[in-house]
């Protein structure tokens, strides 16, 4: 109806995933893949192989929460997540590691907080520009508490990529 194309698709299935949420490409052949539930795979796109990679993060899947973003760049890779931060708390939460084919250690460079017992608007996408880490963290179904300038929820975070705080 709007000048539309015909074109012939063939779409072959190439992974198996559980709930994708993130995707990241390393190189031209391999992605890493989040799973809400917790799980990186490293996708080989030549092969078709996909890997687990372990990791140390403390994730909570519950509602819309889990693992969350995932973003690789020049050895690094950046995750967000739904971090367990007890008593039925939670928040989203960043980590930054270097980047293994085998295991993940990252290091928590950001927690959102107040920490909320609710499973709901974690976010999360994740984006670099210059020396600048941008993430989205959701408002955790609290809907005001995004007005509130004192509170992470309901808004875009800037840190340094290393999670440091900008001056400004």
């Amino acid at each position: 109806p709007f000048g539309a194309i015909a074109v012939d698709y063939k779409l072959n299935k190439l992974v198996n995933l559980n709930s994708p949420w993130g995707i990241s490409f390393v190189n031209e052949f391999e992605l890493l893949i989040t799973e809400k539930e917790g799980n990186i795979k490293l996708v080989d796109l030549k092969e078709y192989i996909v890997k687990e990679i372990e990791h140390n993060l403390n994730i909570v899947s519950r509602g819309q929460g889990g693992l969350l973003d995932i973003l690789y760049k020049e050895g690094l890779v950046w995750v967000s997540y739904s971090e367990d931060r007890g008593a039925d708390k939670s928040s989203t939460s960043i980590g930054v590691a270097e980047f293994k084919k085998d295991k993940l250690k990252f290091k928590n460079i950001f927690q959102a907080n107040p920490p909320i017992d609710s499973g709901y608007h974690f976010g999360s996408r994740l984006v670099i520009k210059d020396n600048y880490l941008f993430a989205s963290v959701g408002e955790r179904g609290k809907g005001m508490i995004a007005q509130d300038p004192s509170k992470h929820p309901g808004s875009i975070i800037r840190i340094y990529v290393d999670g440091k705080i900008p001056y400004d």
